[in-house]
């Protein structure tokens, strides 16, 4: 009889990858005017991303402590195209002048992890449901 020995996680801790992330900035379109005002357009940067570990996710998304809220949020962001390094003041003030900027770095990330789990697991060996 074989064993299959599996090295295989699909739970990428530590990975780091780089999407783009396009900051609203809340000038939409205006119903009168129908354009928007010049360089008033969404902003796109390059974010680079973290994988924590899962539980720090689930804790992210069960969340209902405002105080942690950021904490948890920026173990998800490892930095962005706008600065060599970003900082927590650059950070948190584009997060509060711009809502919506925490979720579209969400969204970003999760796309990129619904990509990443599936390719993943199709990598793990089918296991037989068959009773012997």
């Amino acid at each position: 009889m074989s064993k299959t020995k599996c090295d295989l996680q699909l739970w990428p801790v530590g990975m780091q990858f780089t999407r783009e992330v396009v900051i609203p900035l809340g000038f939409g379109l205006s119903p009168e005017e129908g354009n928007e005002p010049a360089g008033y357009e969404d902003f796109p940067v390059m974010v680079t991303f973290n994988v924590p570990p899962f539980d720090v996710v689930v804790e992210t998304w069960q969340n209902k402590d405002h105080a942690k809220a950021y904490p948890l949020f920026r173990q998800f962001i490892v930095g962005w195209d706008q600065e060599d390094t970003l900082t927590d003041k650059v950070l948190m003030g584009f997060l509060y002048a711009y809502p919506g900027t925490d979720e579209a770095m969400f969204r970003a990330w999760c796309d990129h992890m619904k990509e990443v789990l599936t390719a993943r697991q199709l990598a793990f060996p089918l296991v037989s449901n068959s009773i012997n």
